[in-house]
């Protein structure tokens, strides 16, 4: 059986503003014997007015779509153009809804992030700089998305992803099997990324990830899933995660009697994060560790100007 947990919550930042809380997630277990559940997350665009609402747009009509489509999808192997009809259904909707309140459209722009985990079968569409990260039956963690921005700055929201605009709108079935999926608005996610690790052999946080969706730790069931789901948030909403000053976003869908393969030790280790923070300021500012000519000297030379 699969089981799920997830909230969206208002960053620091926006507390301090007295903003809303612009994310949303919306998760749908099926009623049956509980081995397929669709769930998607959304953030809206903060300097849009309305954000908040299209982003709750969105999660609501994309899993509503694949909820009422995902019999005969699953029967006739087409998940990935049901997917792609909800994105569509899910832009259609935040514009009617732009029309009906008489509000410009670019006031509306959201990301949106979904998935079909069923069994140990994962599919999902992404667009936006939220991400998903899916833990497979083998032990690794695995970034299967990546941040959707502009110049590396810049969101592409739902609307501007389209097939109708710039076509940047991803739907695949992810290779292999999965223990577990984790979705997560940008806030959260880039948290499993940090930019020390880039280009690093695991370029995934792994002992932090680990916490929220490695079933050898998390032994999910139904009993438990809220209290891990209270753990969870209290530790995004402590110190520890201070540095996050965005809405923070998280989803986790566990396959109950999935056991992921437990990897070598050094897998699981802490970061030397002195060692990678020199890596990457060599990388950044190389010519601060040049040497300059003439700036060493024997040391017998220095000793005969001493005497």
């Amino acid at each position: 059986m699969i089981h799920s947990y997830g909230f969206s919550i208002a960053g620091s930042s926006h507390i301090k503003t007295g903003t809303v809380c612009q994310d949303a997630n919306k998760i749908l277990p099926d009623s049956g014997s509980g081995s397929l559940i669709i769930a998607a997350i959304a953030d809206g665009v903060g300097s849009c007015k309305y954000a908040e609402i299209a982003a709750e747009i969105a999660v609501k009509v994309s899993v509503s779509h694949c909820a009422k489509g995902i019999k005969s999808a699953l029967e006739k192997n087409i998940l990935l153009e049901l997917m792609e009809n909800a994105f569509l259904n899910a832009e259609i909707a935040i514009e009617k809804k732009s029309r009906e309140d008489k509000n410009p459209l670019s006031e509306y722009e959201t990301t949106l992030d979904l998935v079909i985990f069923h069994n140990k079968t994962l599919y999902f569409g992404h667009c936006g700089d939220g991400g998903i990260v899916g833990l497979s039956v083998n032990g690794d963690y695995e970034k299967l998305t990546i941040p959707q921005k502009v110049e590396g700055i810049y969101v592409v929201p739902l609307r501007n992803g389209s097939a109708r605009r710039n076509n940047t709108w991803e739907f695949k079935k992810a290779e292999g099997e999965y223990a577990s999926v984790l979705l997560a608005t940008d806030g959260v996610y880039d948290i499993f990324f940090p930019y020390l690790l880039k280009d690093q052999p695991v370029e995934i946080y792994v002992p932090l990830i680990r916490y929220f969706m490695d079933n050898n730790g998390l032994k999910v069931n139904k009993k438990n899933i809220k209290k891990l789901s209270d753990e969870r948030k209290e530790f995004l909403n402590s110190s520890a995660c201070e540095s996050i000053t965005d809405d923070k976003t998280i989803v986790v869908l566990v396959n109950e009697g999935v056991f992921p393969k437990i990897l070598e030790d050094t897998y699981y280790e802490e970061p030397d994060w002195d060692a990678l923070q020199e890596i990457w300021n060599r990388k950044a500012y190389p010519h601060l560790y040049k040497k300059k000519k003439g700036s060493t000297k024997s040391s017998k030379t220095t000793d005969r100007k001493k005497k």
